[in-house]
């Protein structure tokens, strides 16, 4: 389903629309980090110019909702564009996290529709610090993640992880559960659970 987008600045005439079938936005201050756009080469591009701007854009879902977003004046983001057939354009309009951070331990990871965020953010980033982890403790891991504000899920029509783990957070994650028995090594240390 395509949700409409509108960028308006009516004392300067300007209002022009395109269409998205893709969103996510941070809930804490309705920022965008990540927008697919299609319409005219005029509207799209006037549209991703005003979210890198900070600018505030109109999305309007068919159920006629709407929610104002804008773009974090604090994110750097990179514009995959192309021209369709017809003079239509497509662009992708994404924090640059998703392609790797500035901030160490700072990602955003798209979860695909029915897949389990632990077991993509397992994927996609722990697996990738030096941190001892079974992929047992994967779901407490990142119950404890979320707990401390280390990650957490942005909203819209895209499923988004925002997860800001090093190995310092993991490492002291795991010593911590291992400590309390929430995980723990079983069988000389070739099997784990957590409780």
């Amino acid at each position: 389903m395509l949700d409409h987008v509108v960028f308006e600045e009516p004392w300067k005439g300007i209002k022009v629309s395109a269409y998205t079938d893709q969103y996510a936005y941070d809930p804490e201050d309705n920022s965008l980090v990540f927008i697919s756009l299609a319409g005219t080469e005029q509207a799209v591009k006037a549209i991703s110019s005003a979210i890198i701007g900070g600018q505030t854009v109109s999305i309007m879902g068919a159920d006629n909702s709407e929610i104002l977003l804008d773009g974090h004046a604090a994110t750097h983001f990179r514009v995959l564009s192309t021209k369709l057939s017809g003079g239509a354009v497509h662009q992708l309009v994404a924090d640059s996290r998703f392609f790797g951070s500035d901030e160490p331990g700072a990602y955003l990871v798209v979860i695909p529709q029915q897949e389990d965020v632990s077991k993509v953010v397992y994927r996609q980033v722990l697996t990738h610090l030096a941190s001892p982890l079974l992929p047992e403790w994967v779901q407490w891991i990142c119950g404890q993640l979320k707990e401390v504000d280390r990650m957490r899920e942005m909203e819209g029509t895209l499923r988004v992880a925002q997860v800001s783990a090093n190995e310092a957070t993991v490492d002291q994650l795991v010593s911590q559960g291992l400590r309390t028995g929430q995980i723990r090594l079983e069988g000389g240390g070739t099997h784990a659970r957590f409780h």
